[in-house]
């Protein structure tokens, strides 16, 4: 079965998985408490009075959220009141209040993603821009919702955001190299992966900008607590369930960016460490985005076309494409490195954002993208 048009999969030809309107930053009135709580997420916490004010919210309706657009922003504020709620004082509170626990577990089984701050409503969905007139970029965003804030906070989340919007074009390129493999066009296809290694530096940039603004011992020990999983034996959704729920803390890894490039370039990652990984994190996707990595690892035989084809042009756009992702796991690499081994001082086996144990994650998927090089 052909992949099917870009918009079946909630992507944009502009934006990519970035929605193309800007995200609402404020509910109808009825959800003005959730409004009113936002500003105000960092200084309760600090006062160590975040948890009683959830605790006493009115339990609304999500069904008069009447759109989209609605559903998401409410998805991540409640996200964020969640997160903070359990990590917001001196140790974890794993009993998440209903008027916290009943509507994020609706939206969040509604919008086909778990009920925990994720990438997709802390990167793609949590922004506002600055100057309207301008396109959105790192530069031009601020965030809608924030945990203790700062500047180290919001460029960690807008320089993601960044990320995506670079990559944006690469999407359109790896849905037609599917396409243009599946009828063996290889003119069409060495177009495709060509405009993917042209466009792999621009993201690349974009994911070495988060040096610019976010300081590696604040973001281990200001912001990365609270973007953090739920840890055994799990959180307690009160007014859904007693029993408690495990989930992964957000992670890039649950972007659909790489997640695509290498399902459509045939990058497979058999190992241990790796692959079966990746796939869980897919369910942290919107369900779009999560439908096209799958189709695209279904359908491609984009490496396979590269591989046979005997086309010394299209064998070196396809090498140059993976050459750029592996440039980007590299960085990647680094960036963890940076900032998360050295300031948890030594740890010998830190953990990522998404709470697995990053170095040999990283190094195999790396050695894994190396490894599709054809010829």
């Amino acid at each position: 079965m052909p992949l099917a048009a870009l918009e079946s999969y909630d992507i944009d030809s502009r934006t990519g998985f970035v929605p193309p309107a800007d995200p609402l930053t404020q509910l109808p009135s009825y959800f003005d408490a959730w409004n009113e709580l936002a500003p105000l997420v960092g200084s309760l916490m600090r006062n160590r009075r975040l948890r009683e004010r959830l605790r006493t919210l009115p339990l609304l309706d999500t069904t008069r959220l009447a759109s989209a657009r609605e559903r998401e922003l409410a998805l991540t504020l409640l996200c964020v009141y969640a997160n903070a709620f359990v990590w917001g004082g001196p140790e974890p509170d794993l009993r998440l209040p209903a008027p916290v626990a009943v509507p994020l577990c609706r939206l969040a089984d509604a919008l086909g993603r778990p009920p925990i701050v994720h990438y997709a409503s802390m990167q793609l969905h949590n922004w506002r821009r600055i100057e309207a007139e301008r396109a959105p970029s790192a530069d031009n965003v601020a965030m809608i919702v924030q945990f203790l804030g700062g500047v180290d906070e919001t460029w960690f989340f807008v320089a993601g955001l960044d990320v995506e919007l670079q990559g944006a074009p690469l999407v359109v390129h790896a849905h037609g190299a599917v396409l243009a493999a599946a009828r063996a066009d290889h003119a069409a296809l060495t177009r495709h992966l060509a405009s993917i290694a042209a466009g792999m530096p621009a993201v690349n940039a974009a994911l070495e900008r988060q040096r610019e603004w976010v300081d590696p011992h604040i973001f281990f020990h200001r912001v990365r607590p609270y973007v953090a999983g739920w840890p055994a034996p799990g959180v307690v959704y009160e007014g859904v369930s007693e029993a408690p729920r495990m989930a992964i803390g957000g992670s890039a890894g649950q972007s659909a960016l790489i997640q695509s490039l290498d399902a459509a370039l045939g990058i497979a990652h058999p190992g241990e460490q790796t692959g079966s990984y990746l796939k869980l994190l897919r369910a942290y996707m919107p369900p779009g985005h999560r439908r096209f990595v799958e189709d695209c690892e279904r359908e491609s035989r984009v490496r396979a076309e590269a591989d046979a084809a005997g086309v010394a042009e299209l064998r070196d756009a396809y090498n140059a494409a993976i050459e750029g992702i592996g440039r980007f796991r590299s960085l990647h690499m680094a960036l963890a490195h940076d900032y998360i081994s050295k300031p948890a001082g030594g740890d010998p086996d830190p953990k990522g954002t998404g709470g697995t144990s990053f170095t040999g994650f990283l190094r195999d998927a790396r050695r894994e993208t190396s490894a599709s090089r054809v010829g």
